[in-house]
């Protein structure tokens, strides 16, 4: 029996590197099942981009099954659309019409502390998402919990948990985790205090400055401290540790075509992390370290707990912040060696019940019996991914662009058409905008090398 063919939603971008990871690591999770006679991802698409019928008529007609995610797509505000009320722009009308079965695998509730409730169609949406799934797994068990409170009873046992395939990115890519961090003290570090959270009542600076200082009295301490921003947001906290005196080397893991994999080896090298993204916590502790971070976002809280660690996800906004991250960095590090032990056995049970997951899929979509084991891409394997990642994320950049030059050409034709009867003595009247314009956006227009089906 051949592959099931999957079709796979999706957010190409260089721009955060939890989800430059993340996607990659869900395909060659179901690639990789079965001795790789299980599935093949054979297209994909941007969940955030608006689904029209030719493309579910184009799914309907060659996958076998739709994949949907990873990532943190129950948020509102980020791809705001009145289709679906959360990333996945579909419209309720295509998703009725959707004929194959949808993978919903390690997605997670994304909401902001204080944030507004999710807006209708939401609770109708969430719920046809449901009915219309083989498989509707979230990414922690804080999520579990609160997005079947959207749910009708009868469809609530049907969300279950399935980790981020990035928590075990070193059963994944074996071969990048085979070298241990080398000994000594050595931290790595990623802060982001947003706009979000800037609402819901935290200080940025002030957390900034906390950190900061604890970082600089490890470092007076002998600590290696290194600072790895995901995003461009991040940046700011580099400039407030050196504003407070830390040395810390900086490797930049967005922006980069060739992060996905290097950014593994960089955060291999450090046993402990302190992040205050989802992914900051989940991509370092999949490659062996100690995540320590900041709870600023419920989605902390709930990985720190799946860990069995709640204490690993602290408040900034406790009077007594500083001294706590304090202790609790020098407490991991005393127990380096227990903990990492530890960790190791807690990254093979979410590696077995992928595992679990990924073969119930196989049989609910019909597959024939197939060894319940993962088979990890080659180097040279990874390297062809990598080349496809790269020519996904143009092609997304590209219809982009296209997009843009389609409303400026919109906008330039609704100038140029006729202006109505002045009011004004003729002289004083600006002429109407000639449509001298149009022919650069059309020229402009034709340069896009792919229309996608839509």
């Amino acid at each position: 029996m051949s592959p099931f063919r999957l079709f796979h939603f999706d957010i190409p971008t260089y721009g955060n590197y939890g989800d430059t990871l993340l996607f990659e690591a869900v395909r060659q999770t179901f690639e990789g099942y079965g001795g790789r006679e299980g599935f093949e991802v054979y297209d994909t698409r941007p969940l955030r981009d608006a689904v029209g019928p030719r493309l579910v008529d184009m799914i309907n007609a060659e996958a076998d099954a739709v994949v949907l995610g990873g990532g943190g797509l129950f948020l509102s505000d980020t791809n705001p659309n009145r289709r679906s009320g959360w990333q996945w722009n579909i419209s309720i009308e295509q998703l009725r019409r959707l004929e194959k079965p949808l993978i919903v695998f390690a997605v997670g509730n994304n909401r902001f502390y204080e944030q507004p409730d999710f807006a209708e169609p939401f609770r109708e949406h969430l719920a046809l998402t449901v009915e219309k799934s083989v498989f509707f797994g979230l990414r922690n068990h804080g999520s579990v919990r609160t997005i079947r409170e959207y749910l009708p009873p009868s469809l609530r046992d049907r969300v279950v948990y399935q980790p981020c395939p990035t928590t075990i990115a070193s059963s994944l890519f074996p071969d990048l985790a085979d070298t241990p961090a080398a000994p000594g003290r050595r931290i790595a570090a990623q802060s982001i205090v947003g706009k979000r959270q800037l609402r819901a009542g935290f200080d940025a600076e002030a957390i900034y400055a906390a950190q900061a200082r604890v970082l600089a009295r490890l470092a007076s301490e002998g600590w290696d401290v290194r600072s790895v921003p995901f995003s461009r947001a991040d940046l700011r906290f580099g400039e407030v540790l050196a504003e407070h005196g830390v040395d810390a080397p900086e490797t930049r893991l967005f922006g980069v075509r060739d992060a996905m994999f290097r950014g593994l080896e960089v955060l291999r090298e450090s046993p402990t992390f302190l992040g205050t993204r989802g992914h900051a916590q989940m991509v370092p502790f999949g490659m062996g370290a100690v995540p320590v971070s900041l709870d600023v976002h419920p989605k902390t809280g709930y990985f720190a707990s799946d860990l069995g660690h709640p204490e690993w996800a602290l408040d900034p906004r406790d009077a007594g912040f500083e001294e706590n991250l304090y202790r609790t960095l020098h407490d991991v590090d005393e127990r380096g060696d227990e903990l990492r032990a530890e960790l190791a056995g807690t990254r093979e049970r979410f590696h077995r019940l992928t595992i679990e997951n990924v073969a119930g899929i196989h049989r609910e979509l019909g597959g024939a019996a197939v060894a319940a084991e993962h088979v990890p891409f080659t180097p040279a394997e990874r390297h062809l991914a990598l080349r496809g990642f790269r020519a996904s994320a143009d092609r997304s950049a590209s219809e982009g662009a296209l997009r843009t030059v389609r409303a400026e050409l919109a906008t330039a034709r609704e100038q140029a058409s006729p202006a109505p009867a002045p009011v004004a003595p003729a002289a004083t009247v600006n002429p109407p905008l000639r449509p001298a314009t149009a022919p650069f956006l059309v020229r402009a227009a034709r340069k896009a090398k792919r229309t996608l089906v839509r």
